[in-house]
């Protein structure tokens, strides 16, 4: 039986109506659907461990948590006894049940961020690019699942490879005073 034109376009409108509220429940990127304390209290709790294996180039690193409680957690990137890199969460809420997470990294001393992709190492900490890996991983924290190393990309060091491949055969160790 053929239906009419009116009907059809009232299925057509339905349908495309449906499909725009489904849309509404998603969240802008970076928000989370957390309080800002509790996120507070689940990002200054973890060392990374997971980016941390994942990203590491072959040197020892020691991650340490600090923060202000609601408002930021940092977390500095240490090798024998010196600050290699940190970054920052930044915390605010966007209601009681919501909070948005701003990362961000230290300016290098020759523009752009540290380990933004285009900078070189001798003894690099991380595979670079930084920032999409600590955006991972604090989503990951925040979402309550575990890190998606696929959801970072590829990194981009030659160094980095060379100090992971001679950490993982057993040959080379390495430390950020090479």
């Amino acid at each position: 039986m053929m239906r009419s034109t009116m009907e059809q376009a009232g299925w057509a409108v339905l349908a495309l109506a449906a499909i725009g509220l489904a849309g509404c429940n998603e969240r802008p990127p970076g928000v989370y659907d957390v309080s800002v304390n509790e996120a507070y209290r689940r990002l200054v709790g973890d060392t990374l461990p997971d980016m941390v294996y994942a990203k590491q180039c072959g040197i020892l690193i020691h991650v340490t948590p600090t923060g202000v409680p609601g408002y930021s957690v940092t977390w500095k990137v240490n090798s024998s006894g010196k600050e290699v890199v940190r970054f920052t969460a930044m915390l605010s809420a966007v209601n009681d049940k919501q909070t948005r997470v701003e990362i961000r990294v230290p300016p290098a001393p020759d523009g752009g961020e540290m380990y933004d992709g285009s900078k070189f190492y001798k003894r690099p900490a991380f595979n670079q690019p930084l920032r999409p890996a600590v955006q991972e991983q604090v989503a990951a924290i925040l979402e309550g699942r575990k890190f998606d190393v696929r959801r970072v990309g590829p990194g981009k060091d030659k160094v980095c490879d060379v100090q992971r491949g001679g950490l993982d055969a057993g040959v080379a160790r390495f430390s950020v005073n090479d």
